[in-house]
């Protein structure tokens, strides 16, 4: 895969988070602050966890050496309704 930012190859991988599921949400609940924080609404996990291990692995990664940045393209494993 070529880098969005230097054009260079990238090297494939995978993320390993431990012990939380990592996941997306809107920019307006991204920025929240304080409280609000607690609880969000259409967080979208990503990746596969492990409760023995307590770790979470995310295929789809790729690293920029050049850059030294991560990008990927990421599975969502919860299914919400809208």
């Amino acid at each position: 895969m070529k880098c969005p930012i230097c054009g260079n190859e990238m090297v494939e991988g995978g993320l390993i988070v431990n012990s939380v599921n990592p996941g997306w949400v809107p920019m307006e609940q991204f920025e929240r602050k304080g409280i609000k924080r607690l609880a969000y609404t259409g967080l979208r996990i990503i990746g596969e966890t492990n409760v023995l291990l307590n770790q979470t692995k995310i295929p789809n990664a790729w690293f920029c050496r050049n850059c030294n940045k991560i990008t990927g393209i990421f599975d969502v494993t919860n299914h919400l309704e809208e």
